[in-house]
């Protein structure tokens, strides 16, 4: 099962949900969380599935937005894309996901 929480930088406010780092539900279609300049913090599909074997050899700097296809290079987990500061924070307030 797969798991999304609710992010907020301390330093402006921006607000963003994502997934742990290459993560997957019992599809076992791994996603990562990527920076698109254009869309901020959103899935980036791996094309890789769990399932296969030697996955874990294959990860990249950078995946596809899921929403324009850009090449977008993976979340740090603490640089909020819209200042620039590594004041992202799982949100107190906010909430988890779980996802299959």
């Amino acid at each position: 099962m797969g798991s999304a929480q609710d992010y907020r930088c301390t330093n402006c406010g921006y607000e963003a949900t994502a997934s742990e780092d290459f993560d997957f539900g019992f599809t076992g279609e791994v996603i990562t969380p990527v920076v698109c300049a254009t869309h901020g913090i959103v899935i980036g599909q791996t094309g890789l599935n769990a399932q296969q074997r030697g996955w874990k050899s294959k990860r990249r700097k950078s995946y596809p937005c899921s929403v324009c296809g850009r090449s977008s290079d993976r979340w740090d987990r603490r640089t909020c894309p819209a200042c620039g500061q590594p004041t992202m924070d799982v949100d107190p307030e906010g909430g988890m996901t779980m996802w299959d």
